[in-house]
């Protein structure tokens, strides 16, 4: 009798459990926002052998260099550093069925990307002197992503998803430039300038945790972007890329 009575107390408890929001994957439209900490970076595909590429003097003005006394430029090493920056959004959400919801998330994400370049300088004389320095790219995306999300059966108050879909994304400060005058009276961009607009496929998974009042997620998805959005305008920055791709790290905090 003892022993029944003691199995019969988790069984009760369970039973008491509340279900808060019970109804919420029932309704046919939700609302919310993020707020999100990521990290850009950018996947470089570089130029086969660049290192063995010369560039002329007047590549790098502004450089820590001598035109009149310097023979070629060797960039030998090349390398994206990423840095953190924050997402906000606004979520709607689409309910396509017992376990799937469309998601149209417009967002804004703030961040930088660093280009560090390791440079060899050759003077007429044939010597070498070795230089680095690194390139601060800003980056203000405005975002469209459309994600399809797929969620398990809720637990009590708590449910796992995963979500996948594009991201339609503009660049607002991609078109910054810093323009120079070569030695040849040349207009020259004096910055590593990426197209505005690119296209990224995303995967994630979350959790979702129901409480009395709304739903919070948390989220971590990867961005990867499908187009090449290297611009060959900026001589010695783009001289050993031959591709150049949007890549994101992104941990949000979802409230619905």
């Amino acid at each position: 009798m003892l022993l029944l009575t003691v199995l019969a107390v988790p069984v009760q408890a369970q039973r008491r459990t509340v279900h808060y929001l019970a109804n919420y994957e029932n309704e046919p439209y939700h609302f919310g926002f993020l707020l999100a900490y990521n990290q850009m970076m950018y996947t470089v595909k570089t130029v086969e052998n660049y290192q063995s590429i010369q560039l002329a003097p007047d590549s790098w003005p502004g450089g820590p260099i001598s035109i009149s006394n310097t023979q070629g430029l060797f960039v030998y090493n090349m390398e994206t550093a990423q840095t953190p920056g924050f997402t906000v959004g606004i979520i709607g959400s689409k309910r396509l069925g017992r376990y799937f919801d469309l998601r149209f998330i417009p967002s804004l994400s703030f961040s930088e990307r660093r280009m560090r370049y390791d440079v060899a300088i050759m003077d007429l004389n044939g010597e070498v002197t070795m230089k680095s320095f690194t390139k601060s790219i800003g980056t203000t995306f405005v975002e469209f992503p459309l994600n399809i999300k797929y969620r398990s059966k809720r637990y009590n108050n708590i449910g796992a998803y995963i979500m996948g879909g594009i991201n339609p994304k503009i660049d607002l400060a991609s078109q910054k430039e810093n323009k120079m005058t070569n030695a040849s009276g040349q207009e020259f961009i004096n910055n590593l300038v990426t197209k505005r607009f690119d296209v990224a496929g995303e995967l994630g998974a979350g959790f979702d945790i129901y409480n009395q009042w709304f739903k919070m997620g948390i989220e971590v998805k990867m961005s990867f972007g499908i187009l090449d959005i290297v611009k060959n305008e900026a001589f010695i920055y783009t001289a050993p890329i031959e591709q150049l791709r949007n890549k994101l790290f992104q941990v949000s905090l979802i409230f619905e």
